[in-house]
């Protein structure tokens, strides 16, 4: 059972327009850059993964992915994720049966045994899924597919973490929900950052970089209490 990582990309210019707030755009640019680098670093040291590929339809993103050792599916254009899916689908379609773990590049928590673990829960026999999801319950941080088309359309979009609990079960898969910490906490908006900075990260480049930028926006972390309280009744299923 071979196990592949696949990164889907996006344009820096165009990533973390959330944070516009708090960053300017090169500064979302630079974060974005080693988000990546950190992710991909992250990915090489896992122990269970025979490959890992990025989709990306940005020079510098190929760029990166290549200096590194690794393979970048290059596109013409930015479609989304769903399409980057696909096209990373097809191209595992042809080298033979694959696990797929789809992995966003805003995970700054991350680390190898996060993945070498779900590699080790995905079953040996019979067709399974592991949703992640992040941690407001809305989206889909990691989402593990054996085989890699036991459904053939990704629902990252609206609510796509409950929308990929219903498609592999519709699929008859085995399917396994993941409750990690590290593995919910993505960076997309301000109060994201701030519970990125609240945690006891590992040291990274896009974490010592936010913590080097950041720190004349925030006086106090009285708005990591607000996401706590809002998530307090799920603590207890975060491992």
């Amino acid at each position: 059972m071979d196990i592949c990582a696949v990164v889907p990309v996006k344009g820096f210019e165009q990533a973390k327009s959330r944070l516009s707030s708090l960053l300017d755009e090169d500064q979302r640019v630079e974060l974005s850059r080693f988000l990546l680098q950190d992710t991909l670093n992250t990915l090489s040291l896992c122990s269970d993964l025979a490959k890992t590929i990025v989709v990306s339809s940005h020079p510098l993103v190929k760029e990166i992915t290549q200096n590194l050792g690794l393979e970048c599916l290059f596109q013409l254009e930015d479609k989304g994720v769903n399409n980057a899916i696909r096209y990373a689908d097809k191209f595992l379609s042809t080298r033979g049966n694959w696990v797929s773990i789809i992995i966003p590049c805003d995970l700054p928590l991350l680390l190898p045994k996060d993945i070498d673990g779900v590699c080790q829960a995905i079953p040996k026999d019979g067709p399974c899924v592991i949703v992640c999801p992040s941690y407001k319950f809305d989206g889909t941080n990691l989402l593990a597919r054996k085989p890699f088309n036991i459904f053939r359309e990704t629902r990252y979009d609206n609510d796509s973490f409950h929308g990929h609990l219903e498609a592999s079960m519709q699929a008859g898969a085995n399917t396994k929900v993941l409750l990690s910490t590290r593995l919910m906490i993505d960076l997309d908006t301000p109060a994201d950052l701030q519970l990125v900075l609240s945690k006891d990260a590992p040291a990274k480049k896009s974490v010592s970089y936010l913590r080097k930028i950041t720190k004349n926006h925030f006086s106090s972390f009285s708005a990591v209490g607000a996401v706590k309280t809002g998530t307090k009744r799920k603590k207890n299923r975060l491992n």
